[in-house]
């Protein structure tokens, strides 16, 4: 589904029909510039999750792809397409990564009518030269989530996610209130899991992406404002501190240039991140270097 269509046109309207106000002013911050290494062939125009593992990084499409995943060289260009044996692929927004394991996160739920979510997690060591590799499902639930009133216009949607020491942490993307819940899922347990938010975050604006780096301590958490005719995109900044965000020092970043931004990794101290095909631009691989600044 293009988000990036529904985030602009949906919010128009909306403010057509009732005359809201524009949405809530986000506090200013350093301005991060994204670097292009690499165009995105055509095949992976709607990139949604972005990791890096085995010397290499990897995405997947949003949504009207099969279950597959694909590998990137650092310019961008597919070096290897494999196949996720019995998976599915309903809205595939995320990926994380651990020493062990790839995780993809079936989790997209922008009409807010899904109850139940998929993880399929896959062994590094079944990511070699073939066309297809095993995985393994985990499913969880928000517990607490509220009741949907209307698509777009509700708080249980979810697009982020990303490894931290031991846990994975699913962070929420709120049309409604603008913030963002923290869920814990284990990766280890058994049958279905239904979780229960421990904190929320208000990022005044959409969460699309996550992931954490643990030689910094450091969260970044990847968004778009949401407004009546363009959204722009962001990012915050978190110190982790004995497995718990801080969000006291958080710190906020507005993102250049302008686009349909949807996945986030650490890689060498710096993050790269991947551009869907919209409106606002190609699809494209692209890195902000943060290894250099001081601030961090």
């Amino acid at each position: 589904m293009n988000r990036l269509r529904a985030a602009v046109l949906l919010p128009v309207l909306g403010l057509l029909l009732s005359g809201c106000a524009a949405s809530r002013a986000v506090p200013a911050g350093e301005l991060l510039n994204v670097e292009q290494m690499g165009l995105l062939d055509a095949s992976i125009s709607e990139t949604s999750g972005l990791a890096f593992g085995r010397d290499a990084f990897w995405t997947h499409n949003d949504s009207g792809d099969g279950p597959s995943i694909y590998r990137l060289a650092s310019n961008g260009e597919v070096v290897q397409s494999v196949e996720l044996r019995d998976a599915v692929s309903l809205d595939w927004e995320e990926m994380a990564a651990s020493d062990s394991n790839l995780y993809v996160f079936d989790c997209g739920n922008n009409i807010g009518h899904r109850e139940w979510m998929q993880v399929y997690a896959l062994s590094w060591s079944d990511l070699g030269p073939g066309q297809q590799v095993p995985s393994r499902l985990l499913e969880f639930r928000f517990a607490d989530a509220e009741r949907v009133h209307a698509a777009y216009e509700h708080d249980n949607d979810c697009e982020a996610a990303t490894w931290v020491d031991g846990e994975i942490w699913l962070f929420t993307k709120n049309w409604s209130d603008l913030n963002t819940r923290l869920y814990r899922l284990d990766p280890n347990a058994e049958g279905r899991q239904a979780l229960f938010s421990e904190q929320s975050f208000p990022v005044n604006g959409l969460i699309t992406a996550a992931d954490y780096d643990q030689q910094t301590e450091t969260l970044a958490l990847l968004g778009y404002t949401k407004s009546r005719l363009s959204p722009r995109p962001f990012i915050w900044m978190l110190p982790v501190e004995s497995s718990e965000p801080v969000w006291s020092d958080a710190r906020f970043h507005w993102v250049s240039p302008a686009g349909q931004w949807e996945a986030i990794t650490w890689h060498q101290g710096d993050l790269w991140l991947t551009r869907e095909s919209s409106l606002l631009g190609q699809a494209w691989l692209g890195r902000i270097r943060i290894s250099g600044n001081d601030s961090y």
